[in-house]
């Protein structure tokens, strides 16, 4: 089955994302309330990952260079390269 950091779930945009994870796109979902790109597309970072720019960055990894992603919503660069640290 692929390793726990390359699953993903779907939340409604507005709920909390649970600690150590992170929103890698956006979306419209029928089934969240509110117009456009409703829904967030969140899971366990790998050991480098892009996530949207709003993201929350877990513990033990830093934001390396902005980037730029199709999925999150903003203009030019709207996503960080994050990375985690070495122990």
């Amino acid at each position: 089955m692929g390793d726990r950091a390359s699953r993903h779930r779907v939340i409604c945009a507005g709920r909390r994302v649970p600690d150590g994870w992170v929103i890698i796109g956006r979306y419209h979902n029928p089934a969240c309330d509110g117009e456009g790109r409703n829904a967030l597309i969140i899971k366990r970072p790998g050991r480098r990952e892009v996530v949207c720019g709003d993201s929350p960055i877990p513990e033990g990894y830093v934001r390396s260079r902005s980037v730029r992603s199709e999925g999150c919503a903003g203009e030019h660069d709207n996503a960080w390269v994050i990375e985690r640290q070495s122990p």
